[in-house]
C-alpha cells in the first residue's frame, strides 16, 4: 500500500505588515500554511519585512496576487481597506481569511459576501475568539444542552485602552470605521453564536471628561429572536486584560473566565464553572487559550476549509451580521432608542 501523504502548505500571502499581521505571520506554519509573501502600505514596511522576514515583499498588492504560489490571502490591513483588498483576492482566484470588520460599513460587507459567493472560494472572517478553547467550550455546552435554553447572556471586558495602530490609524475614524468595530465587534458576534439572530438592541456609552470620542464604557442590551437576552459591556480605562462570561439556562449557570496582562498574554488565569442542581464545580479547561495561543486553531480551521471544503468558524454572512451589529449600536447610541434588526 502506498502511504498516504499529506498535502503541501498552503502557500499564504498576508496583506499587511503590523502587529496583527506578525501574529497570522506566527501562525502559518502551525495550520499547514507557509508565507510567500506580503504587501504592505509603504516602501519603508516593505524594506523591513524583505529584511526581517526573508520573504518576497510589495507595495503592489496586485503583483502579489498575480503570483503562483499565493493560493490564499490573510488580510491584516485597517480596517477601512478590508472590503476592497477581499474583493480583489477573491476576484483574482485566491482564497480569503480577512480580518475582522469584513468592512466597516454593511452595504460594502454585502458586497464582499457577493464577491465570495460568485468566485467559489473559502472566506473566513477574523471572529477569533470562536475559536478560542474557553468560549468554544461554552458554544459546546450550550450545544449539549447541558445548560438548558439559554436565558441570560452577560459578557464583559475590562482592559486597559486600545493602541493607536501603524500611522495612528485606530484613532482615525475614517479609518478605523465605528469604535465598536474595532472590538465590541468580538463580544457581540459571540452573543449572537450563543443566542442565535438577535431581534433588537439598546446601548450607552459614558467616558471620563476629554475622552469621550473614545466611548470608554460601551454598555449594549440586545434581545435574540428565541426571547434570551443578553448585556455586552465593555471597558478601555483600565489595565491588564479581563473578559468575564455569564450563562444562565432554563436548567444550569455558567461563568468563564479570562485574566491576563494583556489580550496576549500567555500565562493567563482560565477558569470555568457550572452551577447546576447537583451543586457548583470547576469544568477541566486549558489556561493555554486567547489570543497567544488559539489564533492558529482559526487559520488551521481556514486551511481545512479550503482543502476540504468544510464551512469556516466564521463565514461571511457571519461578517455581515456582525457590521451590521455594530452599526445597530451606533444607531441606539445616537438616537438614545432601541434598534430593531433585520430578521435572517
Amino acid at each position: 500500500m502506498t502511504p498516504r501523504r499529506d498535502p503541501p502548505p498552503l502557500g499564504v500571502a498576508l496583506v499587511g505588515a503590523g502587529r496583527w499581521a506578525t501574529v497570522h505571520r506566527a501562525a502559518l506554519p502551525r495550520a499547514g500554511a507557509r508565507l510567500v509573501g506580503v504587501a504592505t502600505g509603504s516602501d519603508a514596511s516593505r524594506a523591513r519585512v524583505a529584511r526581517e522576514w526573508d520573504v518576497f515583499a510589495t507595495t503592489d498588492m496586485a503583483a502579489l496576487l498575480a503570483r503562483p504560489e499565493v493560493e490564499a490571502v490573510v488580510i491584516a490591513s485597517p480596517n477601512d481597506l478590508h472590503a476592497t483588498q477581499a474583493c480583489a483576492a477573491l476576484e483574482a482566484g485566491k482564497h480569503v481569511l480577512v480580518e475582522k470588520p469584513i468592512a466597516i460599513d454593511v452595504a460594502s460587507a454585502e458586497r464582499v459576501e457577493r464577491a465570495a459567493e460568485q468566485s467559489d472560494r473559502v472566506l473566513a472572517v477574523g471572529l477569533e475568539m470562536r475559536v478560542f478553547t474557553l468560549f468554544e467550550r461554552v458554544k459546546a455546552l450550550l450545544d449539549e444542552g447541558a445548560l438548558g435554553a439559554p436565558v441570560h447572556l452577560a459578557l464583559d471586558l475590562f482592559r486597559r485602552p486600545h493602541r493607536a495602530g501603524s500611522g495612528g490609524w485606530k484613532h482615525d475614524p475614517e479609518r478605523r470605521g465605528s469604535s465598536v468595530l474595532e472590538e465590541p465587534i468580538h463580544y457581540l458576534d459571540l452573543a449572537r453564536w450563543y443566542l442565535g439572530e438577535i431581534a433588537s438592541l439598546r446601548a450607552w456609552a459614558v467616558s471620563r471628561p476629554g475622552r469621550e470620542a473614545l466611548r470608554e464604557q460601551l454598555d449594549v442590551r440586545l434581545e435574540s429572536e428565541r426571547g434570551a437576552v443578553a448585556n455586552v459591556t465593555r471597558s478601555v480605562a483600565a489595565g491588564g486584560h479581563a473578559v468575564d462570561v455569564r450563562v444562565v439556562g432554563e436548567r444550569a449557570a455558567l461563568r468563564a473566565t479570562w485574566r491576563g496582562r494583556m489580550d496576549v498574554d500567555p500565562r493567563p488565569a482560565v477558569r470555568l464553572e457550572l452551577h447546576d442542581a447537583a451543586g457548583s464545580r470547576l469544568l477541566p479547561i486549558t489556561a493555554a487559550t486567547g489570543h497567544a495561543h488559539d489564533v492558529w486553531r482559526q487559520t488551521a480551521a481556514f486551511v481545512r476549509s479550503v482543502r476540504k471544503g468544510v464551512e469556516p468558524p466564521a463565514t461571511a454572512h457571519d461578517g455581515v451580521r456582525s457590521v451590521e451589529l455594530c452599526h445597530a449600536v451606533e444607531r441606539s447610541l445616537a438616537s438614545g432608542e432601541r434598534v430593531t434588526l433585520r430578521q435572517g
